[in-house]
């Protein structure tokens, strides 16, 4: 622990920078604790805490800026290479989406707090071709509120941080790795919840050919599209698909109760938000729905039809 503090005195700055970047760019990394911490063991002047905060701001926005340009280059292909990474893979595209619909550019200040979120909101700008100015302005503005409000919480618990920092030194080595312990062990839910719902739709899902052979056949298929709405909208949909949203669950599942074939797809890693909607549908009344393996993507690049409203 001792190591830790001097390496955070010693190179606290350039820490805080890459810290920022790499979690601005989709890595789990714990940015906002080491920036309490930093604050919290650098000499409490006005100018450090200033510069501080400029840093990790600078490195915040640097992250986004990649994503923004990686979102306009490679449009919503990039998201689900970001979804790989993330912690929160299943909500992550679903939740920016509805946030930009409701809130346009300021949402990057909102979504900066929320994990997942704030990773893809400057992919989403960047595929929604937001202006650059403007994106650089409510960017800059979000990862100022973001170091700001850690460095604060860094200032006003100096002490109790000292303390703690005093106490984990005390146990030394042992210290330290019940708090890399930890962090792996909520790593490790994380990822067991995402892999238990994968594997719990994994034998259920079909292909594109299997939904053609469907949709050809006798039993009319129900087809659920579980993307955002702003991404049915942009990027087209299924012939004949129908959007479901968390608000619409009930009602789907009273709909279509007797239907024999329900398939559902999105447009994400592993159909995991498919599958997770999948769950939810079960829960409340539907007993046959399958994810679409590669979800709309397959769909488009097998040769099928895709739609615009």
């Amino acid at each position: 622990m001792n190591t830790l503090v001097h390496l955070i005195q010693t190179h606290g700055i350039w820490l805080v920078f890459l810290i920022t970047l790499l979690q601005s760019v989709g890595l789990p990394l714990p940015a906002l604790a080491v920036l309490i911490v930093t604050t919290a063991v650098t000499p409490p002047t006005a100018s450090n805490i200033i510069v501080l905060v400029l840093i990790g701001a600078l490195g915040t926005l640097m992250g986004d800026l990649i994503l923004y340009f990686a979102g306009k280059k490679y449009g919503t292909g990039i998201l689900g290479k970001l979804c790989k990474i993330s912690i929160s893979p299943d909500s992550c595209v679903r939740n920016t989406g509805d946030v930009f619909d409701r809130y346009g550019a300021p949402a990057l200040t909102v979504v900066k707090f929320i994990p997942g979120l704030s990773t893809l909101a400057p992919v989403v700008a960047g595929v929604y071709a937001m202006e650059l100015a403007l994106f650089i302005f409510f960017s800059s503005l979000a990862a100022l509120i973001y170091v700001g409000a850690a460095a604060t919480l860094g200032a006003v618990f100096r002490h109790q941080v000292d303390g703690l920092i005093a106490a984990m030194s005390h146990y030394g080595a042992m210290g330290g790795l019940f708090i890399v312990l930890l962090f792996g062990l909520y790593l490790l839910f994380k990822w067991l919840r995402r892999y238990r719902l994968i594997r719990q739709f994994e034998t259920d899902r079909l292909t594109v050919n299997d939904l053609i052979e469907l949709m050809d056949g006798k039993y009319d298929p129900v087809i659920l599209d579980a993307r955002p709405v702003d991404q049915r909208t942009r990027n087209g949909f299924i012939p004949g698909s129908v959007p479901v949203d968390e608000n619409s669950l009930n009602a789907i599942a009273d709909r279509y109760a007797q239907h024999q074939e329900i398939i559902i797809y999105c447009s994400c890693p592993n159909e995991i938000t498919a599958a997770k909607y999948a769950e939810k549908l079960r829960k409340v009344g539907l007993k046959r729905i399958r994810p679409l393996v590669g979800g709309i993507d397959a769909w488009a690049e097998s040769g099928q039809l895709v739609v615009f409203s």
